[in-house]
Formats: C-alpha cells, structure tokens, sequence
C-alpha cells in the first residue's frame, strides 16, 4: 500500500509539472543524455513579450514557486534563437531543471528534471566507434603568453588562468565552427605515451579524426617466462613514479604533484575500461631502498661470505675503506648535494615541479641561472675551484633527486606496460603498427601534411598519406634522421630536433632457479632484501642492482634487475656481443652473492641497451647549458601544421 501510494503521488506531480510546463510561454528541453561537459538546449517561444528571458540551472519548481539558481546558462535577446550551447560546471548536481526568467524576475519556462552522470572527474564520455572511442568535449585556449600561460615554467599557474578563462556559454554558429574545426583529419606519429596522452587530449577537446602511427612498441616491460600474469618480468625503461616526501626534522609530508598526472590517467583508464581486469591499471607501493642492500667494494666481505649490508657499512668502521679525503673535493660535493638535493629545493619542486624548475633557470645558482652554467663550469670558472678538484667531484657523479623518507609506487601485476595496453580498447581500431614515419612534407597549396614511409627499407619509393596536422610524438633523436620537404621550422625547433643530445642506457636482467623450483634467494639471507635498488658496486659497468617490488616473499621463481648503467657505461657495453655482456654480469652476480647465483641461473635474461633501439636510438632527452630556455617554449609551437616535441622515456 505504501509503494502504491508513493507511485500515486509522483504521478500527481508529474501531472501538474506537466500542465505548468504547457501554460508557461517558453518551452526548454535537453534531448540528449547529460554525460558531458557540453549540451544543447532547445528553445521555443509562443509570446515576443517574453523578450529578453535569462536561462539558469537549479532547483526545479515547488508547491511555494521558490527556486535557488546554481549557475546562469545564457540570456536570450532576440526572437528566433532555437537553441543554446550549455557548458556544464564541474560542480553541478543531478536532478536540477533549467529555468527562463523574464526581466523582472518572473518564471516563464522551464524544463523537466534533468539526470546528469559524470562518470569521472574529467566527464569522460564512452561511446564505442568503428574508429575508437570518442570522448567528451572541451573548450580549448592557446598555450601563449597572450593567455596568461608561461610557457617556459610554472605550468600549474596556467591551469588556474584557464579556470579563470573558462567560457560558460557560446552561441550555436560559434559552437558549429568549432565543430568544423574539428573534423580535421589529424596523424600522431608514435604510440608511446606521449603519443597516447595527445589522443585523450585531442579526444577531449572534440577531435575524433585521428590516426595513430606506431612502428613497434614503446614501454619495455619484459617478461621472461609465461605471460605478464606470471609475474616474471622486469622494467627495462621506466619503473616507478615518485607519490610523496618527507624530510627528516619535519612532519610534512609532501604529495608529488606532478606525478598525480600518472595516477588521475589510470583511473581515468581504469573507468573508461569499466574495471575490466584485462586492462585495469593498479599500483603497490615500490621499495625504493632497503638496509639489507648489499654494499661491495674493494672485495670485502663478512664471515657469512656476503657484502656487508648498506646499514653494516655506515655502523661498522672496519668496513670502512680508507680513501684519502681531500676537503676541497669534499666541499664541492658537498654544495652539488646542497644545489641539487637541498630539501627545501626538492620540496618546491615537488608542489610544483613546474614552478621550481622555472625559478631553477632563472637564480637558482645563488642568483644567477641555472640553465647558464655547466656543474664544471660554474665551480671552476665562477668558484675558482681547481681544475683537478672541480674533474674529481663533478665527474664522481653526485646524485639528483628526491631523498629523505619518500614513496614510491610502481604498477603491478604485468608491470608497466599495463598503462599504455589500458588505451587499446579505445585506439586500437585508429592505430596503425608497422610504420616507420621517414618524411613529413609540407604540401602548401593544400595546408597539409604528407607523411611518408616505406614497407621496406629495400622499397625504392616512399608510400604517402596526407593529413590535415600532425603531431611528432617521437623522440629526437630518431626525428633529426627524416626530411621535411617544404616545412619550415624555426630555427630554434630546428636546433632542438637536431641537436638535443640524448643519454645512453644498457640495462641487463638475469633469472634465478634453485634446482627444480626457482627462488627468490636474495629474500632468504638472514638479513633479507625486499626489492629496492640498494645493492651497490664497484664492479665497472654494473650500476645499480634492483630487486622486484611486487610478490615479495613468494614462493616462484624471481627476476634480478642485475645490472642498471648510463652514461660512457650505457656506450661501452652497448658494443659488446650480447652474450659476452650476458656473462660479464652473471659473473658479477656470483661474485656479489655467491655460488647461489650460478646454481639458480636458468639461462633466461632479457637485455636492453636504448642505442640500438632502431626506434629510440638512446635512452633520454638530456639537454646541455642553455637548452631547457631556449627550447621549452617552441615545443608549444606548430611550424606548418606540424607540432614536434622531444620525448623523454
């Protein structure tokens, strides 16, 4: 009887809601779901004396008449106008009507309660297309100092300027030009990441012609037996993303903001595939230092037959190798540690990276620019630190980045590769594999680009499609090895694509197995290590020694990160025969952990070294003195309708 009652009453209210909506002069209707940022709203009026009426979102009409307006959609001047183009507001609510009120505050139309769904923060709209999947829309603003935006820096800043500049409403003919606009046909050569965040932008902000342009693949993930759910893999490109600090002597612990973006896209991603397990993107925290690190130099050794720990090390002097301290190589370390590591620098940089970065090229050299000096120039040419001092210190490799007590994360269970497979479902059908962008060509009668390729490098002629932009989302280092026929790049573009210099990495992993089963032996010692990257040696060429974060004290086998090195190092190995460098490391494992590492070898291993990458040709962007100002603002820039941009791995 209750149910029944209730249906009754509703059914009342719809019926008087009705009736008022049919005598009022103005006529509002929504006809399409409210699942993203944008509407139209369909207007028609049986009175000219309602002119001007002001359209708002609110509360629907009561028994009392009173409504409380949330926002103020447009106001119509003129006769004839049929529809409005609505630009939700983050924060609206479900179930308000839109409402029309003449210019002396009275009622004169409004619509039926309206459901709103935002699916996400960002309201991203899922609809499956023969040509993947489309997105809500967005207004767009130029990336220019015009806008308020400083291209050269605090980024973060920018974003409160296009929240200030945000538009609430725009006319049906301005709206319909927008959406001429964006029917562009548009190419995004590289399916990294890079590549794949200017899809969801693009995607977002309306542009659904587009074609993805991939000639292998990007994220190096490698797994070493069974399928990424065997958990036998190891990261031979990124590992793991910074979440937070906190510096001893204070109780502020301090989010990495920057690295949000990572972890807003994979629940963005995590929503766009409806948490479907195949492609849901998790992250545990990962281990980025451990005491129980191994700390080999000079050979020594315990009675166990083990390095000391890294904590027996720092605690127990007669691991201490005597090395003759200079103090003037010890104060240049020491201010490298104080420029490059300062707690304070680091917490600036990790509320705004941006920001600090900005103010870092600017004075951040005790008022002089940070871009403008080289480590070796500015302590022996400006300190006036000795020419042998300033090579022993500089060239020691003193370590940049976030210290103190910070956290880690890393994705598991498939690793990293699991965030660029969670945008298959959407650009799979648009990405084309296999092809090796060689030229891009400006094609002026027409405004376009033509990209061209071979499907051999044995072609004798070039394969072409003609797009209306593109968008290079490889990095330089491959890019400065095509031709642009007719496109005219700045020169300052042009200097970055050809001159960027690029750092080297080869990274090697090994696999253990104890007789018929395979173990993780090294979280068996007495003082165990769980994952971190804490193993160190002098041993050339092995770097660091990095153990996995993820199913820590399982009982399968186990993947060693056995050898992670850069720089002249990266070049060197890069040369030896793959097997020979296989060797080297697998010796140095035995050497470091005993007979159980040739025991427990099973002969497996992955091996990665960035330069003989045919589609990287090294590991990361590492700009020199001068280069972050001068190049960052072009990278905003589209020369020709084509916009490039160096990509980091």
């Amino acid at each position: 009887m209750l149910i029944t009652s209730v249906l009754f009453d509703l059914y009342l209210f719809a019926a008087a809601a009705a009736t008022s909506l049919a005598d009022l002069p103005v006529k509002l209707e929504v006809k399409a779901p409210l699942n993203s940022r944008s509407a139209n709203i369909h207007l028609s009026q049986s009175h000219r004396s309602v002119y001007p009426f002001t359209v708002t979102y609110g509360d629907c009409p009561t028994r009392n008449g009173r409504l409380a307006s949330h926002h103020t959609v447009s106001t119509v001047y003129h006769q004839g106008t049929d529809r409005l183009v609505w630009l939700l507001p983050d924060d609206i609510a479900s179930g308000g009507c839109l409402s029309a009120w003449s210019s002396n505050s009275q009622l004169v139309g409004h619509s039926r309660p309206l459901a709103i769904n935002k699916e996400s923060r960002q309201w991203i709209k899922k609809n499956r297309l023969e040509k993947g999947t489309k997105l809500g829309k967005r207004a767009s603003i130029p990336m220019t100092s015009a806008s308020g935006i400083d291209a050269g820096g605090p980024w973060f800043d920018g974003v409160e300027v296009l929240k200030q500049k945000e538009i609430s409403v725009v006319d049906a003919a301005q709206a319909q030009m927008m959406t001429d606009s964006r029917a562009a046909e548009i190419a995004i050569v590289g399916a990294g990441m890079a590549g794949l965040m200017t899809w969801l932008c693009l995607n977002m902000s309306g542009f659904h012609n587009v074609e993805i342009l991939e000639a292998g693949r990007r994220v190096h993930t490698a797994y070493l037996e069974g399928g990424p759910s065997d958990y036998q893999y190891q990261e031979m490109g990124p590992m793991r993303f910074p979440e937070s600090i906190q510096y001893a002597g204070s109780n502020e612990t301090i989010p990495v903001n920057d690295m949000k973006l990572t972890f807003q896209l994979a629940e963005v991603m995590n929503q766009l595939n409806q948490a479907n397990p195949n492609y849901t993107v998790k992250f545990i925290p990962w281990i980025q230092n451990s005491p129980n690190g191994l700390y080999y130099f000079s050979g020594l050794k315990g009675s166990d037959g083990l390095p000391p720990t890294a904590t027996e090390n720092k605690n127990n002097p007669k691991f201490a190798i005597a090395i003759p301290a200079d103090p003037i190589i010890g104060n240049i370390t020491d201010q490298i540690s104080q420029i490059g590591c300062d707690p304070q620098i680091m917490a600036a940089a990790a509320k705004n990276v941006f920001k600090a970065h900005k103010s870092f090229l600017d004075t951040g050299l005790g008022g002089l620019g940070g871009d403008d000096w080289s480590e070796f120039a500015y302590f022996h040419n400006h300190l006036k630190y000795s020419l042998n001092a300033t090579d022993q210190a500089v060239n020691g490799g003193a370590y940049v980045g976030y210290g103190g007590n910070s956290l880690w994360d890393t994705i598991y269970n498939c690793g990293l590769n699991k965030l660029p497979n969670s945008f298959y479902p959407h650009v799979g059908p648009i990405t084309t594999l296999g092809r090796s962008i060689e030229r891009a060509e400006f094609l002026p009668n027409s405004s376009q680009v033509q990209l061209s390729w071979k499907n051999s490098y044995m072609d004798t002629s070039f394969q072409n499609k003609t797009y209306d932009y593109a968008f290079i989302s490889a990095p330089f280092s491959k890019v400065r090895t095509w031709r642009f026929p007719n496109t005219k790049f700045n020169p300052t573009l042009r200097n970055a694509m050809t001159t960027m210099p690029y750092d080297a990495v080869c990274k090697l992993i090994l696999k253990k197995v104890a007789l018929q089963f395979s173990t993780r032996f090294w979280e068996h010692y007495r003082q165990p290590i769980y994952g971190s990257c804490s193993t160190a040696t002098d041993i050339p060429g092995i770097g660091s020694i990095c153990y996995p974060s993820y199913d820590i004290n399982s009982t399968g086998p186990g993947v060693m990160l056995a050898s992670y090195t850069s720089g002249d190092f990266g070049i060197r190995f890069a040369s030896w025969p793959e097997r020979e460098h296989v060797h080297y490391v697998l010796n140095a494992m035995i050497e470091i952990h005993g007979e159980v590492a040739r025991e427990q070898y099973t002969g497996k291993y992955n091996r990665k070294c960035w330069a003989l990458d045919p589609l990287e040709s090294a590991s990361w962007a590492s700009p020199s003195i001068g280069m972050h100002k001068l190049y960052i603002p072009t990278y905003f820039e589209t020369h020709n309708n084509v916009s490039c941009h160096p990509r980091k791995i």
